[in-house]
């Protein structure tokens, strides 16, 4: 025989199960991307269409650093990579020795 479950027990579960329904129909994130631009002698690494208030980008004194920070922030915030920036950054990054 089924056990009984009380009107409390049943309103609890209704509650706990109701956020998970309005998550499912949330729009999947789409990943940012990393950009990188010199000016004023230094390399600005920023997300690409995001506020300035909400962005976390930073100016790099060489190449290679802003490489590093671009790596940082793929790892962090799961952003994609500008392929031509990147390989931009690899080339004068190479230069620089």
């Amino acid at each position: 025989m089924a056990k009984k479950t009380s009107k409390s027990a049943k309103k609890n579960n209704q509650v706990q199960t109701a956020p998970v329904a309005v998550e499912a129909q949330t729009q999947p994130i789409t990943p940012k991307l990393i950009v990188a631009q010199h000016m004023y002698g230094r390399w600005y690494v920023y997300f690409k269409g995001v506020a300035p208030k909400d962005n976390v980008g930073c100016g790099c004194k060489t190449a290679k650093s802003a490489m590093r920070y671009m790596q940082l922030l793929r790892h962090r915030y799961g952003a994609v990579i500008s392929q031509n920036i990147y390989d931009r950054l690899a080339f004068e990054a190479s230069k620089e020795g």
